[in-house]
C-alpha cells in the first residue's frame, strides 16, 4: 500500500472452504487487520462470494446482518449475485464460481431492506446482462434508500448479452435512482475474457485512454463513482499492476473529479462526511 500510494483501503475476507465445512458464515478479519492497523483500513463484512453466500445465500445474509449490526461494519459485501468464472478460473476450469442468486430473490430482498433501514451501503457483483437489468431497477425503486455499490463499471465479458448497456443507460441509472453507485475496478484495455474472446473493459478507447463518453458520465456525476482495484486473496502479488490500472483511468479525468473519485465519494458515502 505504502509503495503505491494507497492510504486506506476497504478490507473484506472470505469464509474459506475449510471453515465453510464447519459451519461457519463469517469471517472475523477484517476486525483483526483494524485492530492491528486501524489507519490503514475500513472494516469491510464477510465477502457474499462461494461457498458461504453461493450455498446458503439467505443464512449468509441473516448472519451477515447480525454481525454488522452488532459490530457497526461501515460497509458490506462484496455480494455476489451473477457471478461469472474469472479469466483465470475460466483457465483453470472452476465452474463453481458460475453463480446466479436472483437479486430479487428473498437473501436479496433480505439485504435490501437491511440496508435501507440501516443505511449502510452494500456492494454486488452482477454480471453485466440485458435480462438481468429490470429487476435490478425493480429492486432500486423499490428500496430508494438502500445504497448499493455496483461492482465494476463497464465490464462486459459477452458483448451479445449486454446489448443495452453503454455510458446512456448508466446515467438514466444515476438519473433516476439516487442510491445507485458504481466501482472502477476492472481490466486494462488489453485484457481479454477467455470465455468470449472479447475485451471486456468496455471503458477503454486504447491503453491509458478512457473513452470520452465515459469521462464526460464520470465528470458529471463524480461522487456517484468510487476508485478499487478488486483485490482477490489469490492475486495480492499483483497490487501493481491493478493500481497502475486505476491510475490510468483516473487520471483521464479532470483534476478536480480526480480526487472525489479517489477518495471523496467513497467518505462521503461510507461517513457521511465531506473529506
Amino acid at each position: 500500500m505504502d509503495s503505491n500510494g494507497i492510504a486506506v483501503t476497504a478490507f473484506s475476507p472470505q469464509v474459506g472452504k475449510k471453515k465453510y465445512a464447519k459451519g461457519n458464515l463469517w469471517s472475523d478479519g477484517a476486525r483483526r487487520a483494524v485492530g492491528i492497523d486501524p489507519a490503514r483500513y475500513i472494516p469491510t463484512s464477510t465477502a457474499g462470494i462461494y461457498p458461504a453466500f453461493s450455498e446458503q445465500p439467505l443464512a449468509f445474509v441473516e448472519q451477515t446482518i447480525a454481525y454488522v449490526s452488532e459490530q457497526a461494519y461501515p460497509l458490506m459485501g462484496e455480494f455476489e449475485f451473477r457471478h461469472y468464472m474469472s479469466p483465470r478460473q475460466y483457465r483453470r476450469g472452476e465452474a463453481y464460481r458460475d453463480v446466479t442468486i436472483a437479486i430479487d430473490s428473498e437473501a436479496g430482498q433480505r439485504l435490501f431492506a437491511f440496508a435501507e433501514l440501516s443505511g449502510i451501503p452494500f456492494e454486488i457483483h452482477y454480471e453485466i446482462e440485458d435480462a438481468l437489468l429490470d429487476p435490478l431497477e425493480k429492486m432500486l425503486a423499490h428500496y430508494p434508500k438502500a445504497r448499493v455499490i455496483w461492482c465494476h463499471l463497464g465490464q462486459v465479458r459477452y458483448r451479445t448479452r449486454a446489448i443495452n448497456y453503454d455510458p446512456d443507460y448508466v446515467r438514466k441509472l444515476i438519473e433516476t435512482y439516487p442510491n445507485i453507485y458504481f466501482d472502477l475496478a476492472f481490466g486494462g484495455a488489453d485484457s481479454v475474457y477467455p470465455g468470449s474472446g472479447e475485451h471486456h473493459a468496455t471503458v477503454w478507447q486504447g491503453t491509458g485512454v478512457v473513452r470520452p463518453e465515459w469521462v464526460q458520465l464520470i465528470t458529471d456525476y463524480p461522487y456517484r463513482f468510487l476508485a478499487a482495484l478488486d483485490m482477490g486473496g489469490d492475486r495480492v502479488n499483483e497490487i501493481n499492476q491493478h493500481t497502475r490500472n486505476l491510475r490510468a483511468f483516473i487520471n483521464n479525468l479532470p483534476p478536480e473529479t480526480r480526487e472525489v473519485v479517489a477518495y471523496k465519494a467513497a467518505w462521503r458515502l461510507l461517513f457521511g462526511e465531506e473529506f
